[in-house]
């Protein structure tokens, strides 16, 4: 039954595309019409500083954002224009006739959910997509590998990141290039607040689960038990500090689980929070394995990473990378909720500062460090594909 709903699926898409193409050729043809997308839903990520980048600094460009009508950044979309509602007539449009596609999730740009639909345009089109990522890369995720995701760029935020892409994912005609990720740009003006914010990612095992079943996970328990710890509290009275808690997007429809008594520790949710002003605004990261921790690194700011599941997570989560914790992290790597604890009054006492060894490792991973990322994945488009028509 499943496949036949798929090809249902695959089919009316086909239909909707052949009826659509001539109004698409007529309306869009000769402009050279780029597709910017993160997930569909949402406009705080790569795809919108890009996005942001391309409608100030070339509005020659006719640039479209994919987003839907009720997100709650669309605000931040209408004020730079040029929406494209997804699954909207005009987003078929669009991508009927688009050649470029700068995309920082995988294949959100497409109005259909055919995957086959999607693969068939990309090559009666030749649309170039380029990959402009949604967080620094640390393991070793197939899923990217050319022969799948078949990247026409491929966007790196730090060196090592950028030697390991290159030499792991089998994409071997440079299509993987160092420039920085787009929304760096934007970690270079920020005021710190004493503010804490742990943010720990998510666990594939996890998601599907009953809230019940949630409940009763290591995962929440432990992170539970932190937020209601009378030393989180103490720290926070203590060093006058406020501790946000926000968990993965993936993480967010369990939210409601995760619980504090104390009115210094907020349980933050993703429709009042955006993740990059919360990391601008903290002097201290707690998190897990979130690639959260290379921009707040960027900002050369403390990390602590709370690994109580370390194995499993490689297990069950993602397998190893290049990235080791011990060798090169930003910060102390913990697996008990003592030494955490000690470890975030210990930053809280010295105000935060970050540690001499950890800032030079900061250094050394991220060489380019300015406020040129958008400029440069401009730069490296338009040398590749600027003469396409």
């Amino acid at each position: 039954m499943d496949r036949i709903k798929k090809l249902f699926i695959y089919l009316f898409a086909r239909i909707k595309c052949l009826v659509l193409s001539p109004i698409a050729k007529l309306k869009y043809g000769k402009k050279p019409v780029w597709l910017v997308c993160e997930r569909g839903t949402d406009a705080r990520d790569n795809g919108y500083h890009m996005f942001r980048y391309l409608r100030k600094e070339h509005p020659e460009i006719e640039a479209w954002y994919v987003i839907t009508r009720d997100s709650v950044d669309l605000k931040k979309i209408s004020d730079l224009g040029n929406i494209a509602f997804r699954g909207s007539l005009n987003h078929w449009l669009l991508y009927i006739r688009t050649k470029m596609i700068l995309t920082a999730f995988q294949p959100f740009f497409c109005p259909s959910s055919s995957h086959r639909f999607y693969q068939d345009i990309i090559k009666k089109n030749r649309q170039r997509i380029v990959f402009l990522q949604h967080g620094v890369i640390a393991v070793d995720l197939p899923l990217y590998y050319q022969e799948r995701a078949k990247f026409d760029l491929f966007i790196c935020g730090a060196k090592p990141e950028f030697d390991y892409v290159s030499s792991h994912f089998h994409y071997t005609r440079g299509e993987v290039r160092y420039t920085g990720l787009a929304r760096f740009d934007a970690l270079h003006q920020f005021t710190v607040k004493r503010q804490i914010l742990i943010m720990p990612t998510y666990r594939k095992w996890l998601r599907n689960l009953t809230e019940q079943e949630f409940a009763q996970s290591e995962y929440a328990e432990r992170w539970n038990h932190l937020l209601q710890h009378p030393m989180l509290t103490e720290i926070a009275e203590k060093y006058k500090v406020e501790i946000i808690f926000y968990p993965h997007q993936l993480m967010q429809h369990f939210i409601g689980l995760f619980s504090s008594q104390s009115p210094h520790i907020i349980i933050a949710d993703n429709r009042h929070y955006d993740v990059q002003p919360l990391l601008k605004d903290s002097a201290l990261l707690v998190t897990d394995h979130s690639s959260v921790h290379f921009d707040f690194a960027y900002m050369k700011k403390p990390v602590l990473y709370y690994q109580f599941d370390e194995e499993q997570v490689y297990k069950n989560h993602n397998a190893r990378g290049y990235f080791d914790f011990d060798k090169m992290g930003f910060g102390e790597k913990i697996q008990n909720e003592e030494e955490l604890l000690r470890l975030i009054a210990e930053y809280a006492s010295k105000d935060f500062q970050i540690k001499p060894a950890f800032a030079q490792r900061i250094e050394g991973f991220f060489p380019l460090h300015d406020t040129h990322n958008c400029e440069r994945i401009y730069q490296e488009i338009m040398n590749d594909f600027g003469q396409e028509k």
